[in-house]
């Protein structure tokens, strides 16, 4: 899964490491530990994920809309 986050960085996510929501917010998570500023934010879950066309990702719907 590619994924740009919101200070422009790009990281790759191989699938079955984010297949599900909750292991992708621990990704996210972690690549915020140390970004001042947002990253405090970011920990508290206040945040969207969005797709490749602009559309919001809820948690809810993540393992229907994924896929390698």
């Amino acid at each position: 899964i590619n994924f740009k986050d919101a200070v422009g960085r790009k990281f790759t996510f191989p699938y079955h490491l984010v297949k599900s929501w909750k292991s992708m917010e621990e990704l996210i998570k972690q690549a915020f530990l140390h970004v001042d500023i947002i990253g405090p934010h970011i920990q508290e879950g206040h945040y969207d994920l969005m797709g490749p066309d602009g559309q919001v990702i809820l948690p809810q719907v993540w393992q229907y809309l994924v896929q390698p």
